[in-house]
């Protein structure tokens, strides 16, 4: 896996800002908005659902939880957004060196082979 800088951040907190800052001026691809775009796309729920749902589950016990269980047993569409996002997180940090701001990437990636 490829060096990944994860920005955990607050509403207002600027961690967009700077995430995109660091992403240029290493020249590396920033993910932040395109995480909820390509969930939306794999999952087929509208972007706009799926960032709601992003919004209010942002924490990492939740994360840890879904990526725990097999997608088999994922009962509610918020666990199946969570795990798809986290296994898109895992795949672009396979890829390439790359800036995540949010979603609990730190989390997803602690453990990611």
């Amino acid at each position: 896996m490829y060096p990944v800088i994860t920005i955990s951040r607050e509403f207002g907190s600027g961690g967009h800002s700077i995430g995109m800052a660091v992403a240029e001026k290493l020249g590396i691809p920033f993910l932040d908005s395109k995480i909820v775009e390509e969930v939306a796309k794999e999952s087929g729920f509208a972007k706009d659902y799926v960032k709601e749902q992003d919004e209010m589950a942002n924490y990492p016990e939740l994360f840890i939880t879904a990526n725990i269980f097999s997608t088999n047993y994922l009962d509610t569409p918020q666990e199946q957004i969570q795990q798809i996002q986290s296994d898109y997180i895992v795949e672009q940090a396979k890829k390439g060196p790359c800036v995540i701001a949010g979603r609990c990437a730190d989390y997803v990636l602690e453990n990611a082979d």
